[in-house]
């Protein structure tokens, strides 16, 4: 039999079969088509030199936006499942632009430190905040909580991510471990200012009704307490 080239339609069609598709091409991962061609796509590379005080992006990048001002500034926006990015000028600095979820009335927020732990708890009553959320604070006390977690480190600019313990707390990591000075809880003026709720960063297909929380009480699943009495 002789040798016959195979010519391939661009573009995935997803309209019938795998049959019905001879000639073309059904399914494709991480590809695009130029001239025709399948050609690999490339990813979201992060730029390590071109970070500045809010620290490396975090999160997987979800979407580009690319726009030019009217005065001939070059913007980048990159969405993530965790924050929100602006890039500044080809390949400037990127500027962390989250939206804020809720901000605390000052004192609502307190810390606690353990001797030769980098795990600090933080208490503020109905955060509504859950792990992977990022938080920054402000109006710590200049001692900070009394030892090496100082004022400085628990006001930092790129904030802290969450991990969540309860409906009340949660903890963060600070980078030194506090020492037995730290007995503080940062101050009667502490303000929390929490960003949007952040996603997923792998995929999960959405089942909907009859599936997970959806139909009635999962065994295992999550619980609350009341904080008071149930009245009329």
């Amino acid at each position: 039999m002789p040798l016959q080239k195979l010519q391939f339609r661009p573009g995935i069609n997803r309209e019938g079969t795998t049959l019905s598709n001879e000639g073309g091409w059904f399914y494709g991962d991480k590809i695009r088509f130029r001239s025709g061609q399948v050609e690999k796509l490339g990813g979201w590379v992060l730029d390590t030199g071109k970070t500045n005080s809010f620290g490396a992006i975090q999160g997987a990048a979800r979407a580009l936006w690319n726009w030019v001002s009217l005065s001939n500034f070059n913007y980048m926006a990159v969405g993530t499942n965790s924050k929100l990015y602006i890039q500044s000028s080809t390949n400037g600095t990127y500027y962390d632009v989250t939206p804020i979820r809720k901000v605390t009335s000052p004192g609502t927020v307190t810390f606690a430190a353990a001797n030769g732990s980098k795990t600090v708890v933080v208490t503020n009553l109905a955060h509504d905040a859950q792990t992977g959320d990022f938080i920054n604070f402000s109006g710590v006390a200049a001692s900070g909580l009394g030892g090496a977690v100082t004022q400085a480190i628990l006001q930092q600019t790129a904030g802290f991510k969450i991990s969540y313990l309860t409906s009340s707390t949660f903890s963060i990591q600070v980078p030194v471990a506090a020492n037995a000075s730290d007995v503080g809880n940062g101050g009667g003026s502490v303000v929390g200012t929490y960003q949007i709720t952040s996603g997923n960063d792998i995929y999960t297909f959405n089942f909907g009704w009859g599936t997970g929380g959806w139909g009635g009480p999962v065994a295992g699943g999550p619980s609350t307490t009341l904080n008071g009495a149930i009245s009329n």
